[in-house]
């Protein structure tokens, strides 16, 4: 990132797209106006995300009619479930205290800190903004029981630059991407620190940004899916990629263009095995993982597995933002009705296997109602840490039905690492 002014804008811009969106209105926006779907299509773009396990079958294809109608049945049978909901609620810490860390906001020298992925039980990545512009940024690791901090890379100062963006873990690097104009460049630095590598620049922007084993793969926001290897080369579109975006490699999704459109189809870029994904009708902003789906019906939240089974509607919780489950487990959700600003957690993280709530950060008066960022530098779906700010202020003036951006506490984050979160 060129310098703090850029981490802030980053920040901010993240800060505003993660406003606790009650889900139902993308229906009433469908007669009543754009705006609200513009928003949540730039982010979508971004966030939609499925991926279907191997052994899993949809069972759209049987062999009689009487199976057919037993297959419909299993389709739309919805059953109510009352989540485990601790009075008041359980706190993160207090569940996880392994996986919560307080990582600082800001560097000795005064620069600005983001937390991206979590690298293992014990180890969180970070940006560190430029300490001026023209600088280069730096990717630095935090050792959780410690409370240290090692420099991983340097992040390149190129100039005319925009970044770093995207910033993603994979198995054995660290990339992200900058851009100039209408031009995306990519770079990479292994996972054990190093020099950063340039390893491609291509035409357009990125909607989605995963690291395999071996190759960058990324869709642009118009859709279709295009890979190159780690250690350079012409980037090339995969068959069989057209209107599909990169969820969890090697798996692709079909989303409808309107906004609060559910995934439809998953498929295996690697086999072309592909998949069916069906919804109750009226449910809204379906997202799944390689087990699991989350989305909303008539204002409350859906869960589902991706064959269909398993699902339920829980009347008590509704869809924080519309995304694949984290870790293909843990739903990001907010109570239902909302609750008072002031009052309870800033969001729920609801455990499809065990049916528990855990309350993540907690509403203090006179701070923001709902600084929690399920989305920072880093847009893959495979995202591994949530962090907040408890300090976080609300908009001070609003005018024209235009708020200002709210303002970071600035002292730390607090970190949610999945790695450490006990199964």
């Amino acid at each position: 990132m060129r310098g703090e002014q850029d981490l802030i804008r980053t920040l901010r811009t993240a800060a505003d797209q993660v406003e606790q969106v009650d889900l139902a209105r993308g229906v009433a926006a469908r007669r009543h106006g754009r705006r609200i779907r513009q928003r949540v299509r730039m982010a979508l773009a971004a966030l939609a995300a499925v991926a279907v396990a191997g052994g899993t079958t949809a069972a759209l294809s049987v062999a009689s009619s009487g199976a057919e109608r037993r297959a419909e049945e299993r389709w739309t049978q919805i059953e109510e479930r009352r989540p485990q909901v601790d009075e008041p609620w359980t706190r993160v810490d207090k569940r996880w205290p392994q996986a919560v860390a307080r990582v600082p906001a800001r560097t000795t020298g005064g620069a600005r800190i983001l937390p991206v992925a979590g690298l293992s039980p014990a180890e969180v990545l970070l940006l560190v903004a430029a300490p001026a512009k023209g600088k280069p940024s730096r990717l630095d690791v935090y050792d959780v029981t410690r409370r240290t901090t090692r420099t991983l890379a340097q992040v390149p100062a190129v100039k005319g630059e925009e970044g770093p963006h995207g910033v993603t873990a994979g198995p054995g690097h660290i990339a992200w991407y900058a851009t100039t104009g209408g031009t995306t460049t990519f770079w990479a630095v292994p996972r054990t620190g190093g020099t950063a590598t340039r390893v491609t620049t291509i035409s357009g922007s990125v909607a989605v940004f995963e690291v395999t084993d071996d190759s960058l793969v990324w869709s642009p926001p118009k859709g279709g899916v295009h890979r190159v290897p780690l250690t350079g080369g012409t980037p090339a579109r995969l068959p069989g990629s057209d209107g599909l975006t990169l969820t969890s490699w090697p798996w692709a999704a079909h989303l409808g263009r309107r906004t609060y459109a559910n995934q439809d189809r998953a498929v295996n870029l690697e086999t072309g095995r592909s998949f069916d994904v069906r919804a109750p009708k009226g449910t809204l902003f379906l997202r799944c993982g390689p087990r699991w789906c989350a989305g909303e019906l008539n204002g409350r939240l859906l869960v589902q597995r991706v064959d269909g089974t398993g699902r339920g509607k829980l009347p008590e919780l509704r869809l924080y933002w519309p995304r694949q489950p984290y870790a293909d487990r843990y739903v990001l959700a907010a109570p239902a009705p909302p609750q008072r600003t002031g009052e309870g957690p800033l969001a729920l993280l609801y455990d499809l296997e065990t049916g528990t709530t855990t309350g993540l950060g907690e509403q203090r008066p006179g701070t923001m109602g709902a600084p929690l960022m399920p989305i920072s530098l880093s847009n893959s779906p495979s995202a591994t840490t949530l962090h907040w700010d408890e300090d976080a202020q609300p908009p001070a003036t609003c005018a024209k039905k235009t708020c200002a951006p709210m303002t970071l506490g600035g002292k730390e984050w607090t970190v949610l690492n999945l790695p450490a979160v006990t199964r």
